[in-house]
């Protein structure tokens, strides 16, 4: 049994904690938030009986049953938490990206390795079956050499500090992280990045609109172009799919006709379309990643084991997303 504590109760929080209630072995016996009140909401709905909640997570982390915690603050307090936790000897769970500063990063991932506990991030797209068959038909060579993700998207999140540069860093941050970890994977090391970015809205602090080319070392491209400064319910349009010197690979199905069994209620698609008509289709088996990723880290944890995604995979996405952010300030090249 493993028994969990939280260090605050907004909505990522709860995502979380609605997987691990359906996890084997997961206990959330402890909850921590700056306002009373979302950590009482959060131990009700979520917690074992009796789950003790509190305003200063110092406090929960003194206690002795405690054997985990999921962090899940703002990016920019992610530091000082991942740090205490590790102190009191708990094993961490921690949404990305890893910290706003490659120094406070660099801390964490030293003050965990002396505590002798296991530390791992919110990478949860390593569990998604989707992006998983990506990474199989590109590293099998069925676009041939070099790729070049494309990726655009639009929209406004609901709290503010995912658009403050010194809080969240933005979509090329915060949203993209993703991006830059499973294409770590993916397409190997990024040799150098070249972005631009501007502010839409007002009340945003630094950039909220950029877009960013990732170069790797392979000769192979990702392109981002995203805003988190559109009016609210605007409409925008988005594009992810990958291309090379044979085809396209498209997100979906959209082959003219679809394989023989296949449901889009239980599979997904990429469909990949070449020279003279040619189509071939890819399917997968549709799970929910963040159940994959609960079940994968309490297991781990468990057995005091090493999950998927590392201290060091953080510190590497962080690099890239800072150097983004860097570059779309600067307008010019980044090396990595």
């Amino acid at each position: 049994m493993l028994n969990i504590g939280f260090i605050a109760c907004g909505g990522i929080a709860r995502h979380h904690a609605s997987r691990l209630a359906n996890v084997r072995g997961a206990r959330i016996i402890a909850c921590a938030d700056t306002f009373a009140e979302s950590a009482e909401s959060f131990a009700a709905e979520f917690g074992e009986p009796g789950a003790s909640t509190y305003t200063d997570y110092r406090r929960m982390l003194r206690r002795a049953d405690l054997d985990a915690i999921w962090v899940c603050t703002p990016t920019f307090l992610h530091a000082p938490a991942v740090i205490a936790a590790a102190k009191a000897g708990k094993h961490i769970f921690c949404e990305k990206p890893m910290a706003m500063k490659p120094g406070d990063a660099q801390r964490m991932a030293a003050e965990v390795d002396k505590a002798g506990v296991r530390f791992t991030m919110g990478f949860v797209r390593r569990f998604c079956p989707e992006w998983g068959k990506m990474k199989q038909i590109v590293q099998s060579g069925t676009l041939g050499s070099p790729v070049i993700w494309r990726f655009a998207a639009g929209g406004k999140p609901p709290n503010q500090w995912f658009r403050d540069e010194n809080k969240g860093g933005g979509p090329l941050l915060d949203g993209a992280i993703h991006n830059y970890d499973f294409a770590l994977q993916m397409l190997g090391p990024v040799a150098s990045v070249q972005a631009s970015s501007c502010q839409f809205d007002s009340t945003s602090v630094g950039a909220d609109t950029a877009s960013a080319i990732l170069n790797f070392a392979s000769g192979d491209q990702h392109t981002l172009i995203w805003s988190w400064g559109m009016a609210k319910g605007a409409p925008a349009a988005s594009l992810n799919d990958l291309i090379g010197p044979k085809g396209t690979l498209q997100f979906g199905m959209t082959a003219d006709k679809a394989p023989k069994g296949f449901s889009a209620k239980t599979h997904g698609a990429f469909t990949f379309k070449g020279a003279g008509g040619k189509q071939r289709v890819f399917t997968y088996k549709r799970s929910d990643m963040f159940l994959d990723q609960a079940k994968h880290v309490v297991a781990h944890f468990e057995k005091n084991e090493q999950p998927l995604a590392t201290a060091a995979d953080g510190i590497a996405a962080l690099e890239v997303g800072l150097s983004v952010l860097k570059s779309g300030k600067s307008q010019r090249t980044i090396r990595l």
